[in-house]
């Protein structure tokens, strides 16, 4: 750090400016300079933060699989961080399973194996229970980006996140509203819950807890090895992605039917890090983090429009049957899955809270989005 730098000069160069360089001026700038050097010595710590370039590892759970979206918006939040930090922070991306698996993220990111991730809060529900409801409730009527950004900005829903995660050394930087998650695909037609009976399904949370209800049998396999999984008859049918998702991976190859629509309109997903690594970093650079997260998560949101709208006609292209599941089905399924999560009260940690959150706002989702509703 140069002189100018550490203020050593400024008092000197005070002093010039007057008139007459004096006794009394000198001294004055004496002490100045002397006050400004002890200044900088007390600061070492801030100083080296501020020339350190940090270079980071992100665990992305879903890049590198075939989903176009996730793939561009990563290089995209990659890029957008080095520029506004001024090449201060270099993320090196690890595509998913290569790193850490899905079910490693969570703590991978907490212990440092990497110093951030793109995931989903599903995935480390055994960790932190709550994170099965922030990633989703079945048919909660997350359709909008704007309507989530006030639900998680001005409701309290982002304050849960981070203090769910502050004790594992996890900080949350933000939600990602990606595309679709439950509009499932199968080897055998689907037109009503009863006939999920005797299948073998991949599924999470509540939703999977619907399924089995009807009949499932629900089995664990990562969302990167769905078309193995069916391919090999471990999988009869699965929810995972989104038709941009399914394209990518080539599901047609290997499961002919679409069952739509998706139970999750948005999936939520998420921008993690190491608590300790952004707390080291200067503020600026972590504003720089969050924000940047931040960008990433609109520019994912509308870039799957595009990406999903294709991806809806490879796979129909490639022979894939879309089936539409009746109201009336879904409208009980939106019922059971509705009471499941309200039952969680008392019971999880901060379930309480989240529950009035999610109810205030679908009532909100009612009474803004009713008058709205432009005829079909």
């Amino acid at each position: 750090m140069s002189k100018k730098e550490t203020g050593a000069d400024a008092g000197t160069d005070a002093g010039r400016e007057e008139a007459g360089f004096n006794r009394r001026n000198y001294l004055k700038s004496a002490a100045l300079g002397v006050a400004g050097a002890g200044a900088a010595l007390a600061m070492p710590t801030i100083a080296k933060a501020q020339n350190r370039t940090f270079r980071l590892k992100l665990q992305s759970n879903f890049t590198g699989i075939g989903i176009d979206s996730q793939d561009r918006a990563t290089k995209q939040f990659i890029d957008r961080v080095q520029r506004m930090s001024g090449g201060r922070i270099e993320i090196t991306n690890f595509n998913a399973e290569v790193l850490l698996g899905i079910g490693e993220t969570f703590r991978g990111v907490g212990s440092g194996v990497a110093d951030l991730a793109v995931t989903a809060s599903i995935y480390h529900r055994g960790i932190v229970p709550i994170g099965e409801y922030l990633w989703g409730v079945p048919f909660f009527p997350v359709t909008h980006l704007e309507f989530y950004e006030h639900i998680y900005q001005n409701m309290g829903i982002k304050e849960i996140w981070q203090e769910a995660y502050r004790p594992h050394n996890v900080a949350h930087l933000t939600y990602m509203i990606s595309d679709e998650w439950g509009a499932m695909v199968s080897t055998k037609p689907v037109t009503k819950f009863a006939d999920f009976r005797g299948m073998k399904v991949r599924a999470f949370g509540i939703w999977a807890d619907w399924l089995a209800h009807n009949g499932a049998s629900i089995v664990t396999v990562p969302g990167g090895e769905v078309y193995t999984a069916i391919q090999t008859r471990i999988l009869e049918a699965a929810a995972f992605g989104s038709p941009d998702a399914w394209a990518g991976m080539k599901m047609h190859e290997v499961a002919k039917f679409y069952i739509n629509p998706s139970v999750l309109p948005y999936d939520l997903t998420e921008v993690i890090a190491n608590l300790r690594t952004l707390n080291s970093m200067p503020a600026d650079l972590q504003e720089v983090l969050t924000s940047a997260s931040r960008v990433f998560n609109a520019e994912l949101a509308a870039m799957t429009i595009a990406t999903d709208a294709r991806g809806r006609k490879r796979l129909a292209d490639g022979g894939m049957q879309t089936i539409m599941l009746p109201d009336a089905e879904l409208v009980q399924a939106a019922e059971w899955c509705w009471n499941r999560f309200l039952g969680t009260r008392g019971r999880v940690p901060f379930a309480d809270k989240v529950i009035d959150i999610y109810t205030e706002a679908r009532q909100l989702y009612k009474d803004y989005y009713g008058p709205k509703r432009l005829p079909a």
